[in-house]
C-alpha cells in the first residue's frame, strides 16, 4: 500500500534478500490481463504466468523457492497489501476493464485527470495504480467501467434497462461480446423455431376443420 511517508519500492524482499525490480506499470498490467484471462486453476498455466513475469519484473532472477517468489510478486502486484487483507476473489470478480482492449480509454483518461502521457511514461506500478482507482466519471473510461459492471436486473424503468442494456452490448469487452453474440444467435434461433411451430399448428387447425 502506497504510503506518503515512504518512497515507492524499487525492490522486493524475498527471503530476507532484496531483488531490485523494473516497476514500469506496463509489466503489472500485462500480469494483470493474463491472471484475469486465463484459465490460472490449471497450475502448469499458472507457473506459466509467473515465469514470463519474472524475467520481465526482476533484473535478476531470484535465487529462491518458486511460491516464495509468487509471494513476492503478488505483493508487488497488489501494492504491499497482503494475501490475508483481500477480500473476496478478484480472480472471479465481473471484469470491468482490459488494459489492452482499453488501452485508449485509459490513456484518455490519465491525460485528461492528471496530464500524464501514458504513451512515454515509465510511471511506477504503485503509482499508477493509485491514479488508476481514482479516475472520476469526467472520464470516458470511467463512465465505461460503469456501463459495463452495472447490474440492469435491479434497474426497474424499462426504457433506462433497455438504454444500458445497449450500452452493455456497445461497449463489451471482448470475451463478452462473444456471450452477447452468441446470446442474440439464440434468441433468433428460438424466435424461428417458435414461428415455425405456431405455422404448422395454425396449418393442422386449418387441415382438421
Amino acid at each position: 500500500m502506497i504510503s506518503l511517508t515512504d518512497k515507492l519500492p524499487r525492490s522486493i524482499n524475498i527471503d530476507g534478500e532484496e531483488y531490485p525490480v523494473n516497476t514500469d506499470f506496463r509489466i503489472m498490467a500485462e500480469f494483470e490481463t493474463k491472471l484475469t484471462t486465463t484459465d490460472i486453476s490449471d497450475r502448469k498455466e499458472f507457473i506459466k504466468i509467473f515465469i514470463e513475469t519474472i524475467s520481465k519484473l526482476f533484473l535478476e532472477i531470484p535465487h529462491a523457492d518458486i511460491d516464495k517468489i509468487i509471494e513476492g510478486i503478488m505483493w508487488f502486484y497488489r501494492c504491499g497489501v497482503s494475501s490475508a487483507n483481500q477480500s473476496g476473489n478478484s480472480s472471479r470478480a465481473k471484469r470491468c476493464y482490459d488494459y489492452n482492449e482499453d488501452a485508449g480509454y485509459i490513456f484518455a483518461a490519465f491525460y485528461q485527470q492528471y496530464g500524464d502521457d501514458l504513451l512515454n511514461s515509465k510511471m511506477h506500478w504503485w503509482e499508477f495504480r493509485a491514479k488508476f482507482l481514482g479516475l472520476t466519471d469526467e472520464t470516458e473510461f470511467v463512465k465505461i467501467m460503469q456501463y459495463r459492471c452495472t447490474d440492469i436486473s435491479k434497474i426497474k424503468s424499462k426504457d433506462e434497462k433497455a438504454r444500458l442494456k445497449r450500452l452493455q452490448e456497445h461497449y463489451a469487452l471482448k470475451e463478452n461480446r462473444i456471450k452477447f453474440a452468441d446470446a442474440v444467435h439464440r434468441q433468433s434461433d428460438m424466435r424461428e423455431r417458435l414461428k415455425k411451430r405456431f405455422e404448422a399448428a395454425e396449418k393442422n387447425s386449418k387441415n382438421s376443420s
